[in-house]
């Protein structure tokens, strides 16, 4: 393999840099990587591609000051497991944050970051990392619901004058993505046959 086809092979790789990974329809599982074959259901499984949104709360974590080779440059880092919003653990880097100022449980988000360069091509690879949610801020917030049909998500748009606790603000639009959802279950009950 050529050096100049190594960016447009990290490019094809969809769960590394858009968050994609696999979910059973036969047992409503979601997985992260994705996996060839869902290990509940085994053949019966129906896999499809599934988007996560990237949200979560961090299940544990720890600070590696010693790192591998080709990560030297970037320790002491911090490690965590990541539990996404829509069940699977996430090894990944947590970045923007000081080991002191986190906890088990505070609530994080994806971000794609530097991760390292191929070798003497010298050819930047990109992966995914989560940061700390802020407990202000401006800009767009994701929220997410899980359903019998997937996951629904609403962007919440927060301006400076506005601005309000993520927490809050996520909350809300949680209440609002279960209130359409109660309408929509109502109002397809309601059709005629």
């Amino acid at each position: 393999m050529s050096d100049q086809s190594v960016p447009m092979l990290w490019r094809r790789i969809k769960h590394v840099y858009n968050l994609v990974g696999r979910h059973c329809r036969t047992c409503d599982t979601k997985y992260f990587p994705p996996v060839p074959l869902c290990p509940k259901c085994r053949r019966k499984s129906d896999l499809v591609d599934f988007q996560f949104s990237g949200l979560g709360k961090i299940y544990s974590y720890t600070t590696v000051n010693e790192a591998l080779a080709g990560f030297a440059d970037l320790a002491p880092y911090t490690l965590g497991i990541i539990r996404l919003d829509e069940g699977p653990l996430v090894l990944a880097q947590i970045a923007e944050a000081k080991p002191e100022d986190l906890k088990i449980g505070n609530s994080v988000q994806v971000v794609f970051r530097r991760i390292g360069d191929a070798g003497r091509s010298g050819v930047l690879r990109y992966s995914y990392k989560f940061r700390p949610l802020p407990s202000y801020a401006t800009g767009d917030i994701i929220a997410s619901v899980a359903g019998q049909k997937g996951v629904q998500h609403m962007k919440v748009t927060v301006n400076e004058r506005g601005r309000r606790s993520v927490q809050r603000l996520m909350g809300e639009a949680v209440d609002r993505l279960r209130r359409r959802k109660k309408q929509e279950a109502l109002d397809e009950a309601s059709q005629p046959d």
